[in-house]
């Protein structure tokens, strides 16, 4: 059995960025004080190893003391929020990847200049609810042209079309087209993230060479269902794993190619370790 590890793997920039000043933060100041909203990342191994560790995981920002400090995000937090950590003395550590950043600084202005902002998104998605909260929730978040297709939206001429940095490019070129029969002046941004446009190519191309795919992340991670969906679109068996735990060695029978892809935020050893075990099962069937 041959075990083929997608192109792109492992931490991508912005997340590699993010747990490096989470570990900065542990390293010179006590865990005790140091606070983190909600996930840094959606990956359940590292915020376990930031518990253990002693970093506070909090779900509302009301629950860190003045005077601490607050791990944000890669997603983002909203303007609420960072708002009430200037008026409380919250020290941010900020973490929020450079591409969330663009996205919202792209939004703020298009909305200064009268567009109607469009995003293809998921609206629960905390990236998108922190770019919602800086331009006053004024943006249509649509997650797809076939919901767009029976939903009522009442379009101004003026567009600004934006996608959120998790989405796969051929969802975005569609709603381009669908977008374009509203408007007539159009802007369009490409705010996908170059690490997830290199993803979703190499796991469109490995999916054609091999007979099952393993698509290793969390279970909430936007950016590794994409990575399942666009497999499984390939008609390649797939199956998306959080930990080794999670194999099925009836899975591997009868298969000679295993493909291995990851999420942006999932680290290389959680990958090794899911390889070793399959390479375990392949001794043994």
């Amino acid at each position: 059995m041959q075990i083929i590890k997608s192109k792109d793997i492992g931490f991508c920039f912005g997340v590699k960025r993010a747990i490096k000043k989470a570990e900065q933060a542990l390293a010179n100041f006590p865990s005790r004080d140091i606070y983190m909203l909600g996930e840094i990342i959606h990956n359940p191994q590292v915020i376990k190893d930031f518990i253990s560790k002693g970093i506070n995981i909090i779900k509302e920002i009301e629950q860190v003391p003045s005077d601490k400090y607050l791990v944000t995000r890669t997603h983002g937090i909203s303007k609420k929020e960072e708002e009430y950590a200037k008026n409380n003395n919250i020290k941010l550590i900020e973490t929020t990847c450079p591409y969330v950043k663009q996205l919202q600084q792209i939004a703020k202005t298009l909305q200064r200049d009268r567009y109607q902002i469009v995003v293809l998104g998921d609206i629960d998605h905390p990236e998108i609810t922190s770019l919602l909260s800086y331009i006053d929730n004024q943006a249509y978040v649509i997650q797809s042209v076939e919901e767009m297709k029976h939903k009522y939206y009442q379009f101004s001429k003026k567009i600004g079309l934006l996608s959120q940095t998790t989405k796969d490019i051929e969802q975005f070129q569609q709603l381009i087209k669908e977008i374009f029969n509203y408007a007539e002046e159009l802007r369009v941004f490409n705010t996908i993230c170059k690490a997830t446009r290199l993803r979703q190519q190499s796991i469109q191309e490995l999916a054609k060479t091999v007979d099952l795919m393993i698509v290793i992340g969390g279970l909430n991670s936007a950016n590794t269902k994409r990575l399942a969906y666009l497999s499984k679109k390939e008609g390649i068996e797939t199956y998306h794993i959080e930990n080794e735990q999670q194999l099925n060695k009836e899975w591997f029978k009868g298969k000679e190619k295993i493909g291995i892809a990851s999420g942006t935020s999932t680290p290389s050893y959680i990958t090794d370790e899911i390889i070793l075990k399959i390479k375990q099962i392949n001794i043994k069937r």
